[in-house]
């Protein structure tokens, strides 16, 4: 249940518009030229991280354009006019502590901009707590900001809900346990908050929506049916996490990342995908785990074509998860166990082909770099999950050794990932 409600501030409590206030004082190419030498090299960060002085800074910038010193050192000093004061900031912190909510600040920000203009962040004295990264030496979307609020004011990152306008860092709050949004404008932001707000009344336990195929709906290949309940990985995955989760197996045997299937269209899992969330919303971690299905010859693609079906999903639950509840989930993208090269003697023979095998090793690499572009978990269950005689489905050990690995994900240190080089496999 969601009791934090935690703000950035540059650019979503205050106005911060650079472009607006550069070319206020410079003709345009002065302006870009004056952008460049402070934004576009990095150096501005250092200014929010605080390990060097003022002048140290400015010698950066200078360094960058030589010949406009002075037009540098003007932006600088008059940075105060850029900071935007936004009236529905303390209405808006108030309203969400009269709900019962602590409100606390995450924030990116220097010494310089709060000495310029102290009236624009009025709003601070009405929150409950936070931290500037120029307090602490360390900017988002590295975890130890993350973790230094959550360890500061003894936060429960599952009960936070943390609104930032960059994708990065967003995408860090979620890899920390933090449910998340992305601040466009006010009204989405509005929206997508009271939807996350509404959503969360009751959702006292941890989704985990697993999405796949006969894998994940436990197809035994020796009985043809089902393993029992208590087999399944699912099933593992769950009395591994305990009761702070529930684990939601959707598991349909036959289904492809985001193709039709001959005969066989309503097994395309794009089509039923965006049904799956809003049943079980609020969604905290989507688990998907396709492709196996995509290798078979009859479809006719390429590697590169099942990643992509597999980047459609990941692109599916972006996109229509807040209005569904509000924030993405937390998505773990798994690429199933290759088919066994051994095929011509299972069950599966005649529907498969050595090109099929090849397939489906390749999309491993594949779905890790689609990943990584939506700053998504990974797993390659090929390297763990023992697969069957038929070359296909999971054995018993094998669902154990896939619990396992999802697990040890969910589990995993947020320290371990660098979401400034994307997220480090």
């Amino acid at each position: 249940m969601i009791k934090n409600v935690i703000f950035d501030i540059g650019r979503v409590l205050i106005g911060f518009e650079w472009n607006d206030y550069v070319y206020s004082l410079f003709d345009r190419e002065t302006a870009d030229r004056v952008t460049a030498a402070m934004w576009g090299t990095g150096y501005w960060k250092e200014l929010d991280i605080a390990l060097l002085t003022d002048d140290e800074i400015l010698d950066l910038f200078y360094g960058a354009a030589p010949d406009l010193k002075a037009e540098i050192r003007e932006a600088f000093d008059r940075v105060g006019e850029c900071v935007r004061r936004r009236d529905w900031a303390i209405p808006a912190i108030e309203d969400l502590k009269a709900k019962g909510y602590r409100v606390l600040y995450l924030s990116n920000f220097s010494e310089h901009v709060m000495r310029s203009n102290p009236g624009a962040l009025d709003f601070i004295p009405h929150m409950d707590g936070g931290v500037f990264s120029c307090d602490i030496n360390v900017i988002k979307p590295d975890s130890g900001i993350y973790m230094n609020l959550i360890e500061k004011h003894d936060l429960v990152p599952e009960e936070c809900i943390f609104i930032d306008d960059h994708r990065d860092n967003v995408a860090a709050a979620r890899i920390c346990g933090m449910k998340a949004i992305r601040f466009d404008n006010r009204e989405q932001f509005e929206a997508d908050l009271d939807k996350a707000l509404t959503k969360d009344r009751g959702h006292e336990r941890l989704t985990v929506l697993c999405y796949g195929d006969s894998n994940t709906y436990g197809y035994d290949p020796e009985t043809e049916s089902r393993y029992p309940y208590e087999q399944r990985w699912t099933t593992i995955l769950g009395k591994m996490l305990g009761d702070r989760y529930e684990v939601i197996p959707e598991g349909l045997n036959g289904r492809t990342t985001a193709y039709d299937r001959p005969g066989a269209d309503w097994k395309n899992g794009a089509s039923s995908l965006v049904a799956c969330l809003g049943t079980h919303k609020p969604v905290d971690i989507l688990v998907l785990m396709l492709g196996t299905n995509d290798c078979n010859d009859e479809l006719g693609l390429s590697a590169e074509q099942i990643a992509d079906g597999m980047e459609q999903l990941i692109n599916l639950a972006e996109d229509e998860t807040p209005g569904l509840q509000g924030y993405v989930p937390q998505m773990i993208v798994i690429s199933p166990a290759a088919i066994s090269e051994d095929y011509k003697g299972s069950s599966f023979a005649d529907q498969l082909t050595d090109e099929a095998v090849k397939k489906s090793r390749d999309i491993g690499p594949l779905f890790s770099e689609a990943a990584l572009k939506h700053l998504c978990k990974s797993i390659d269950a090929t390297r763990s999950a023992e697969v069957s005689d038929d070359c296909m489905h999971l054995t018993p050990r094998g669902h154990r050794q896939l619990a396992q690995l999802i697990y040890d994900e969910i589990m995993r240190d947020p320290a371990s990932y660098d979401v400034t080089q994307k997220l480090i496999p």
